[in-house]
């Protein structure tokens, strides 16, 4: 019983680091364990296979394209093409937390627009607009309108980082769309 339960962890430790390395070949398999002077009944071999993860396009570098330069590449369109889009949900269920870590004032309104390809943001372009108080009727100062600016900086820098980091289910195929904070 010891030997096939050991046999079991072997295999399943040489899938484990199979998996592990992700795109190396797995490990021969292991010669057959000597035979036993107690002769135990063959119990049916457990075989784990390994899983590859296509993992070449998330190991890249996120792409600094903006939005609108990653659309301007024509992607190509087949009338046979069964890729699948992904459903709005799943392009904006990862977008909630994007503003996380960023300190946006409660009248700051954010238009973030994304292009996503093989699970990662390859287009982003975000748009920060400051809404004025209804108490007051006075355009900003200078001084104002420029700590704002430098706030919307701040702002794009850090939601535009979050966005690109974010991990979308894989698809070949580009999908876009618009989310409004």
């Amino acid at each position: 019983m010891r030997q096939k339960l050991g046999r079991l962890l072997a295999t399943f430790g040489a899938a484990l680091a199979s998996l592990a390395a992700c795109a190396s070949p797995p490990p021969p398999p292991h010669a057959p364990a000597p035979a036993a002077e107690e002769a135990e009944p063959e119990e049916p071999e457990h075989h784990v296979e390994s899983v590859h993860v296509e993992a070449t396009e998330r190991a890249r570098p996120a792409s600094s394209a903006t939005y609108e330069e990653a659309l301007s590449t024509p992607e190509q369109l087949d009338v046979h093409d069964d890729r699948v889009h992904l459903t709005d949900g799943q392009l904006t269920g990862p977008m909630r937390s994007v503003l996380t870590g960023c300190r946006v004032p409660p009248n700051a309104r954010i238009t973030i627009k994304t292009a996503v390809q093989n699970g990662r943001a390859i287009g982003v372009s975000i748009d920060v607009r400051f809404e004025s108080s209804s108490r007051s009727a006075r355009p900003p100062s200078r001084a104002a309108k420029a700590a704002q600016a430098k706030m919307a900086a701040k702002i794009v820098t850090c939601v535009d980082r979050n966005v690109r980091a974010v991990v979308w289910p894989p698809s070949r195929r580009r999908d876009s769309f618009t989310t409004e904070f």
